[in-house]
């Protein structure tokens, strides 16, 4: 483990102690509310996410939608810019320990995210920290539970790291638990 990742790892650790945080409360209410997807560092799983992406707009709305690049990849190639934001962060919005930086943070924040979706599979120091940053946002994903609410909506099947079945069941438990007490889904 090289510097980066301690003075990484003591930073998320830092800002972990800091934070308030709020109970969760079901249904949850998804039409209208401002999503930020953060996208995975990993390029064969963009490809996975982006199949994913009508359901998201159809949960959100089309124009509540943001997607978070990781700052060593570009995503413009592969997601469409029609009706979603694409946030893709310059090297500049990173500090020396790849963490993402204070300035690009309050960027951010202007923002005030409703929910956020960590599609990370694998560790991630730089989505780990933006999450630490809205804990008002009701989290959900599979990778980054740093503190509550936190959906951890991770679900485990026999193929372990089939990326498509873990994302369409945590779109699927989304959907249910976003629905009106009594009401049916199809």
């Amino acid at each position: 483990m090289g510097i980066k990742s301690l003075a990484a790892r003591f930073c998320l650790s830092r800002a972990s102690s800091k934070l308030n945080l709020n109970p969760l409360s079901l249904p949850l209410s998804l039409k209208g509310k401002s999503l930020l997807v953060l996208l995975p560092a990993v390029q064969a799983d963009l490809t996975v996410v982006k199949q994913f992406l009508p359901k998201i707009t159809e949960l959100f709305g089309e124009n509540n939608v943001y997607l978070l690049a990781h700052p060593s990849i570009d995503v413009r190639s592969i997601f469409p810019s029609k009706g979603i934001r694409i946030i893709s962060p310059s090297r500049s919005s990173v500090n020396w320990c790849l963490l993402p930086s204070q300035s690009f943070l309050e960027k951010l924040k202007k923002w005030d995210f409703d929910y956020i979706f960590d599609t990370n599979l694998e560790e991630n120091s730089f989505a780990a920290m933006i999450l630490l940053n809205f804990p008002r946002a009701v989290r959900f994903g599979s990778n980054g539970r740093m503190g509550l609410p936190y959906l951890n909506l991770e679900v485990k099947t026999k193929y372990l790291r089939d990326s498509r079945l873990i994302y369409r069941s945590i779109l699927e438990v989304l959907t249910n638990i976003s629905q009106p007490q009594g009401a049916v889904t199809s």
